[in-house]
């Protein structure tokens, strides 16, 4: 729809002192002024792109899309960076107004989508990570200390987080073994099951939460049917949870090779996975404790294993230097739990040959002693790099980035991603914000990440 000519006029002069006066492209009121006439996408003609401003920036910075034929109704323009959907605050027809959404991946190309129409702009749009590092809780004191997050002791090695934002640790050192909570609101650490080491009540690596019900579950490691889970409605009593196999399914897990390191819930199916160092993945439905086994894949002993929300029926496990075939070892794998023994089976993702260090596509990536890992909402993975000291992300569009620490150099410090140093990083956990915790082994503390 065309506008008369005084009214587009009265438009241009209202734009021009407006944006004289703040002498700032944000400010400028060009958006609200024109607005106020609601022109309707055409959709017999394309839309058309022509520029955006800022070229460069990081996420929730402000951003102006111009092209023809958008409509004035953001609720029905849809903005991605990459795959990334970025919020659209308003638009004058031929100007949209947008926030740049965090993490969007590698080199993110632009696209506005209004009805069927869609186009992306030529240039990439320049995205630069900001991330700052900063202490939870621990002093560096090897041991466990319950307590006030300033005074409390930290040796965790796996770390976990519910909806509420509660932080869950087991620890296996020190002395001691245990789970804990760890509460930024309430500012206390508290154990929620601890023994001494002889005792081993609960020998707990990996830890999972259902975060519909809050429930905590762990793993025995050495107990083939054990695990135990946390209630959050009965403050995380623990309680023990015997998984009943069959006797065909019990007897085909090798006694020497029983460890179950991990357990995770799908909210795909409601159930939960754990693997054997035999290499068996088996099903457990929560509520019965009926289990069976889904799945033999390699051998191996494993450092971590997740479940992808943006996709929840895949597993992805890394496994120890002692994998065979020695393919896996190393590396980052995946298992398709929608059907674990067909044609896709058990796979690795990043290149072989582990104790390297190398960013780009997933394909050609190296970790060094990849140990526990997480993925955000949107469905980027973060990876405790043991052995190189850092953390590493693996975009929903597997671009590999290190996004804190310094490859290979070890060593405690808060701080942006290029001064940020972190000894053995072990474990981590992501929040709904995409927070990410790391469980920072070798410092014996619980440290924060900060993305955007």
């Amino acid at each position: 729809m065309k506008k008369p000519m005084g009214i587009h006029f009265k438009i241009f002069r209202t734009t021009f002192w407006s944006c004289l006066i703040s002498l700032s492209l944000y400010s400028c009121k060009e958006d609200a002024a024109e607005t106020t006439l609601e022109i309707q996408h055409d959709p017999n003609k394309p839309i058309s792109l022509t520029s955006f401003h800022p070229v460069e920036g990081g996420a929730r910075d402000k951003i102006l899309l111009d092209g023809s034929n958008f409509g004035t109704d953001p609720s029905k323009i849809k903005v991605y960076f990459n795959n990334t959907k970025a919020s659209v605050v308003s638009s004058s027809g031929e100007r949209i107004y947008a926030i740049v959404p965090r993490l969007p991946g590698d080199d993110p190309r632009i696209s506005v989508v209004v009805g069927k129409d869609s186009m992306t702009y030529d240039n990439s749009f320049l995205y630069n990570i900001q991330a700052q590092v900063s202490t939870v809780t621990g002093n560096g004191e090897k041991r466990f200390t319950a307590g006030p997050l300033s005074a409390a002791e930290v040796y965790g090695k796996y770390l976990e987080l519910d909806a509420e934002g509660n932080i869950f640790m087991s620890w296996r050192d020190g002395g001691t073994f245990g789970v804990a909570r760890i509460s930024e609101r309430q500012n206390v650490v508290t154990p929620l099951i601890e023994a001494v080491a002889a005792e081993r009540v609960l020998f707990a690596n990996g830890l999972t939460v259902d975060r519909e019900t809050g429930i905590l579950t762990a793993a025995h490691e050495s107990v083939k049917e054990v695990m135990f889970t946390f209630d959050p409605r009965e403050a995380w009593y623990p309680r023990q949870k015997n998984v009943k196999f069959s006797p065909a399914d019990v007897n085909s897990i090798v006694d020497g090779d029983r460890y179950k390191n991990f357990i995770t819930f799908s909210p795909w199916d409601g159930n939960l996975y754990t693997r054997f160092r035999d290499g068996k993945v088996a099903q457990i439905n929560p509520n019965t404790l009926e289990a069976k086994i889904v799945h033999q894949g390699p051998y191996g002993s494993q450092y971590g294993q997740a479940i992808n929300p943006a996709k929840p029926w895949l597993l992805y496990i890394t496994l120890h230097s002692n994998a065979n075939p020695t393919e896996f070892r190393q590396g980052i794998s995946v298992l398709d739990l929608r059907d674990p023994d067909g044609t896709g089976g058990f796979k690795r993702l990043n290149a072989p040959g582990g104790s390297g260090f190398r960013d780009g596509p997933l394909e050609d990536a190296l970790f060094n002693y990849p140990k526990d890992i997480k993925f955000d909402n949107d469905g980027n993975m973060f990876v405790a790099d043991y052995g190189n000291h850092c953390i590493r992300m693996v975009s929903a569009d597997n671009i590999v980035t290190t996004v804190a620490g310094q490859p290979g150099k070890s060593g405690y410090k808060d701080g942006g991603p290029i001064e940020s140093l972190f000894k053995d990083p072990w474990g981590v956990a992501v929040n709904d914000d995409g927070d990410i915790y790391v469980a920072d082994w070798g410092n014996a503390r619980i440290r924060k990440l900060v993305i955007e």
